[in-house]
């Protein structure tokens, strides 16, 4: 007695066409990365945000972070006060990667810049102030290319969402 092994017409048929739905609609999805990009750059400026916040009232002092394009400083002042002006040899450092705010290695992606540049101040208790010793009157939106949600900053508390 012959045994025979092998597919079927109908079973090789099937397999074709769901490589072809697989083929046309998830491949694409996994090799544009620009949306992945811009989520990531939108994670990694708000728990930022949400790191220099607390490093101002942890430290009560003033924090100050400067958001361009593709890079993000985050500085401390050197005395505890209100109006303390933040010093430029005072970087925050990234207890991610242990490298300061404003290292190469901290850098924003190219392919998912930030699109509306910001500088603001946390006081030592984690309110922002758009100067030093002047409370921010509305919230601060931040937003990154690709991304539809912007990043805010509430001008009470502080609170990065």
């Amino acid at each position: 007695m012959r045994t025979q092994r092998g597919f079927t017409l109908a079973e090789l048929i099937i397999v074709m066409v769901l490589t072809g739905i697989l083929a046309s609609v998830a491949v694409p999805r996994m090799f544009d990365m620009d949306q992945f990009s811009a989520r990531g750059t939108r994670d990694f400026v708000g728990a930022s945000l949400r790191y220099a916040q607390k490093s101002a009232i942890a430290m009560r002092r003033n924090v100050c972070v400067t958001i361009a394009a593709t890079q993000l400083n985050i500085t401390y002042a050197g005395s505890s006060g209100v109006s303390q002006a933040c010093a430029t040899g005072n970087a925050l450092v990234n207890p991610g990667n242990g490298l300061p705010y404003g290292d190469s290695s901290n850098a924003l992606p190219t392919k998912a810049p930030v699109a509306t540049p910001a500088s603001l101040i946390f006081d030592a208790q984690g309110r922002p102030l758009s100067a030093p010793s002047t409370p921010m009157l509305s919230a601060l939106s931040i937003s990154v290319t690709g991304h539809a949600t912007p990043i805010t900053i509430e001008p009470e508390t502080g609170t990065v969402r």
